[in-house]
């Protein structure tokens, strides 16, 4: 009996909790490496929503981290053009893990900022799914 109360409460203060556990994002496997591209003749309002984007996966350093130069990313986000339509903005870019690549197009009024920060805060999910869709690798004969 004594001897299973100790285990008991050797496995509980073996591993704490964080204390801000409820706060931080569950992330299997620690942070994804993501690299945001962007043609070498980006106009302007591409090449803010790429410091933008960058900015945002930054501030997410639970869950995302930017790819060093010369580091091969887990995950690209390329962005192509940001065009004008019926009074909003329109972002062409494209999620690119290994070799599938998903292009989206996102409409949305006002400022970059915003729609940076709620990209980045859904990579990780679009990440997991593009590795979830995959197709299972064959073995060599």
């Amino acid at each position: 009996m004594l001897l299973t109360t100790l285990a008991l409460v050797l496995a509980q203060t073996a591993a704490p909790a964080p204390a801000n556990a409820a706060a931080a994002p569950k992330s299997a496997g620690g942070p994804i490496t993501v690299a945001v591209e962007a043609p070498a003749t980006a106009s302007d309002p591409v090449r803010l929503w790429t410091q933008e984007l960058k900015a945002a996966i930054a501030a997410r350093k639970d869950e995302l981290r930017l790819a060093h130069p010369g580091e091969k990313a887990e995950l690209v986000v390329r962005v192509d053009s940001v065009s004008t339509a019926n009074g909003g903005n329109v972002l062409n870019a494209a999620l690119v893990k290994g070799s599938q690549v998903k292009g989206f197009n996102l409409s949305y009024p006002g400022e970059i900022g915003p729609q940076a920060e709620k990209l980045a805060r859904n990579l990780r999910a679009f990440s997991d799914a593009m590795k979830a869709a995959s197709p299972a690798p064959t073995p060599n004969k």
